[in-house]
């Protein structure tokens, strides 16, 4: 069914119930994340959940080494 049919026009008017039985698909730790995070946190999944990050000091960069490896706050040299 539609989410134009129920009602629904736009993202934000959405309501995911990150509590419900996904039955393994899709939903993980969505509600734990977000409850913690503040401006200028970011997200990333390590391979097995979503994992925040928080802002590094002002003298250093954040860097990946690609896909497969987590992201990681360097001092700059």
């Amino acid at each position: 069914m539609s989410l134009l049919l129920k009602g629904i026009s736009t993202l934000s008017e959405l309501d995911v119930d990150a509590d419900k039985d996904w039955n393994l698909k899709g939903i993980s730790n969505i509600k734990e994340v977000v409850a913690g995070m503040t401006a200028g946190d970011i997200v990333y999944h390590d391979g097995t959940q979503l994992v925040k990050l928080s802002p590094g000091q002002m003298d250093t960069q954040l860097f990946t080494l690609g896909p497969g490896h987590n992201p990681v706050w360097k001092y700059l040299v």
